[in-house]
């Protein structure tokens, strides 16, 4: 078993909370900066049905929905081993009032942390 340093807890924390900050502030440009390059995404929303792909579904989604004002959040970490990190957050109230589970999966290359992928859930 592995012994995770804190360090990178933290710096997990601080890379999603740069995500749920770009989802309330609308600001893309904000959330870009929790995200590798290649990231990808997949699930579903009431607006566009099932999306797919590159994480520039993401960005068109913000684009089209503006700020999240009341967005109320919470991150926890699901797991941490060497340069890979499983992370739920768990959103309520976006842009047009609806909750989401995301699941992301985070890589630490070049020693920081991204999220490489983001699977997400809306809620009924």
């Amino acid at each position: 078993m592995s012994k995770t340093p804190i360090k990178d807890y933290d710096e997990i924390i601080e890379v999603v909370n740069k995500y749920i900050e770009g989802l309330v502030s609308g600001e893309i440009e904000v959330a870009k900066q929790a995200f590798h390059k290649d990231a990808v995404m997949y699930g579903y929303n009431t607006q566009d049905g099932f999306l797919g792909g590159t994480i520039d579904n993401l960005w068109d989604f913000m684009e089209k929905a503006g700020p999240a004002k009341d967005l109320k959040s919470r991150v926890d970490i699901l797991d941490v081993e060497g340069t890979i990190a499983s992370v739920r957050v768990s959103l309520e109230k976006d842009a047009y009032g609806e909750s989401y589970t995301d699941f992301h999966q985070l890589l630490k290359t070049d020693g920081k942390w991204n999220i490489i992928s983001k699977l997400f859930h809306l809620h009924a």
